[in-house]
């Protein structure tokens, strides 16, 4: 089982702190797996102005809560500390940023456990704003360093055909041109989800998404999440996303392209 790296040993990288085998481990992790290659570019990105970068995180954050919990540790006695080794300031920002996250899941969590008597449950639209939020992370270096052979590609599109139970091939997903970067399966609610990834040359990355569904068909919309254009469909037994920073129109366009494809190919 391969065990993905935390920010620290990120963080540590970019540092250079990680010995030549450390180093040759995480470059085969960060290969491999895109959400880590996708975090380290978040990470990397550090060096951009903190206040503009963190401005949205800090005007959701409970201000008020924060503000007691820190009042309360100032009052406390200090506990006696000792000396530490070296920090880094990519570690440091990596530390406050995750304890801001934290601080605003928690306030999230609570307010959602206080609503959900009242909230219906939109099972697809949760996954749906699962992929917008994980596309967000993505940049166009994410995927233009992803060098993937047809043969390959071909392969991965296989072995997703077999976990959705749907006929995939190279044609079908070739979304109107578009250089199809790679192909993997995840997992939402302990059910696979199959993610293709495109790079588009002007808008940069293109997601599309499929899920098993028991929902029925339902018809083409649109919607925006996280910034990023979505088009989203069900058929019969599975549901389907595609989320990009296209133009609605033209995201709508390779949705309609790519619907037909995979309807003329999984007919009874």
């Amino acid at each position: 089982m391969t065990i993905l790296p935390n920010d620290e040993m990120l963080v540590a990288y970019l540092d250079d702190e990680l010995g030549p085998g450390e180093c040759a481990a995480l470059e085969a992790a960060i290969a491999d797996n895109i959400a880590v290659a996708a975090r380290l570019d978040e990470l990397r990105r550090s060096d951009l102005p903190y206040r503009q970068a963190f401005a949205p995180l800090l005007d959701q954050a409970p201000k008020a809560k924060l503000d007691a919990m820190l009042a309360a540790a100032i009052s406390s006695p200090a506990a006696p500390t000792k000396p530490t080794d070296r920090v880094s300031r990519r570690g440091l920002i990596a530390a406050a940023f995750g304890c801001l996250v934290a601080g605003i899941a928690l306030d999230r969590g609570i307010l959602a456990a206080q609503n959900f008597a009242a909230a219906p449950a939109d099972e697809e639209a949760d996954w749906r704003g699962e992929v917008a939020e994980y596309l967000a992370l993505y940049t166009p270096e994410t995927l233009r360093n992803m060098t993937i052979d047809a043969g390959k590609r071909a392969e991965q599109l296989r072995r997703a055909s077999e976990r959705l139970g749907l006929r995939l091939d190279p044609y079908a997903m070739s979304l109107g041109g578009l250089e199809m970067r790679r192909t993997q399966i995840l997992e939402y609610d302990g059910k696979p989800l199959g993610q293709i990834m495109y790079l588009h040359p002007e808008h940069g990355p293109v997601a599309f998404c499929i899920i098993a569904s028991t929902a029925g068909p339902k018809p083409m919309l649109t919607e925006q999440r996280h910034g990023l254009n979505i088009v989203y469909w069900s058929s019969d037994c599975h549901a389907f996303v595609m989320a990009a920073r296209n133009p609605i129109d033209d995201l709508h366009a390779r949705a309609e392209e790519i619907q037909y494809e995979l309807t003329d190919r999984n007919q009874a």
